[in-house]
């Protein structure tokens, strides 16, 4: 009889027991992104002024600021946050030969090393906040700077890095050129992501190799984008000639967009169509970052098509039709242009 009871109190109290909480476990099927779209420090108002009096480049502060972002977008349920082209220290709007000879050295002393504290700060804050971070910086080495971007993971670690690699414009008198070998998509639990740069995503040199590899998130940061029909903006900066280029992409690649810039910022559908957009008029004290869901559950886990428009056999396709005429040649345009910091600061002292 004793043992009778005993038995039945040992029930009782398994049965009352708390059990193991098995729900903690990351819900890979559903990804909430936020991209910034609120402009970092020194970055001149409104979205297209191109006056920097009075206005300064900090590094320190834009690093504390996005870190803020960060944890604001984790609190928010984000798991992955995503940052507009060189918002660290932010993109230097309007950048000539006379913004070189006054600026460029406070430019460079204010860009963002690798392994440097300003760099670890931002690790930190994916891995305290559990986050994926897609960073869009310009990246400083011992003799360049470069139009960098990284996929962070949550835990902090480097998943992804490389530079644009070709910088647009009059941008390639400032920043170095990248290589063609880190257009890369890379596997995480959310499907595979890759990332590109503004209007890398115009040129086939980009967008075929990083389209083959079949993401099904694709990262676009933008600098800065005003809203539509604005009749201050350049050809090249308005919304409807970047917007074409973006949704083009989502298109051919058919993965889900996410255009991230300061101002106008948006997320498309593989099919190009508007899943989420805030507008550049919205103060960005209002809405710093915009927010959307993606269901994952859809995704393909391949990573190359041979019968794709993106294929190797399309790209032999591409080849055999070149016009006979045309020269088969290798000119200095593609050959990787690299600026030295040496060259920019001489440049600056001799004005």
């Amino acid at each position: 009889m004793f043992t009778t009871l005993l038995m039945l109190a040992f029930s009782a109290l398994a049965s009352s027991a708390p059990t193991c909480n098995i729900t903690n476990a990351t819900d890979y099927s559903n990804l909430t992104v936020a991209l910034v779209r609120a402009a970092p420090p020194g970055f001149p108002a409104p979205i297209l002024s191109r006056n920097y009096t009075g206005l300064h480049f900090d590094l320190n502060a834009t690093v504390t600021y996005g870190v803020q972002l960060i944890e604001e977008a984790a609190s928010n349920g984000a798991n992955l946050v995503v940052f507009p082209e060189l918002w660290f220290p932010g993109y230097p709007k309007g950048a000539d030969d006379k913004w070189i000879k006054t600026t460029a050295a406070e430019y460079i002393d204010n860009s963002l090393e690798i392994g440097s504290t300003n760099w670890n700060k931002l690790l930190t804050a994916a891995k305290t906040n559990s986050v994926y971070l897609a960073l869009a910086f310009s990246e400083k080495t011992n003799s360049s700077i470069y139009m960098g971007q990284a996929i962070i993971s949550k835990y902090g670690e480097i998943l992804h890095h490389r530079q644009k690699l070709r910088p647009s414009g009059g941008e390639r008198n400032i920043w170095s050129d990248g290589d063609i070998n880190d257009i890369k998509a890379i596997d995480t639990p959310y499907g595979r992501w890759g990332i590109l740069e503004c209007w890398e995503h115009f040129h086939p040199s980009m967008t075929f190799p990083m389209q083959a590899q079949m993401e099904s998130i694709h990262i676009a940061s933008a600098p800065y984008t005003p809203d539509a029909k604005d009749p201050a903006a350049e050809y090249w900066e308005t919304l409807e000639v970047n917007a074409a280029s973006i949704r083009t992409y989502a298109i051919n690649s058919g993965a889900v967009t996410l255009w991230a810039g300061v101002g106008y910022s948006a997320v498309y559908s593989g099919q190009g169509l508007e899943m989420a957009e805030v507008l550049a008029a919205v103060p960005y004290d209002e809405q710093p970052m915009l927010y959307s869901s993606i269901n994952t559950r859809s995704f393909s886990k391949a990573s190359y098509s041979i019968n794709g428009e993106q294929s190797w056999g399309v790209l032999n396709q591409i080849e055999k039709g070149w016009p006979y005429y045309i020269p088969k040649v290798v000119s200095t345009f593609v050959a990787r242009k690299t600026v030295l910091i040496s060259e920019l600061v001489n440049f600056t002292e001799s004005a």
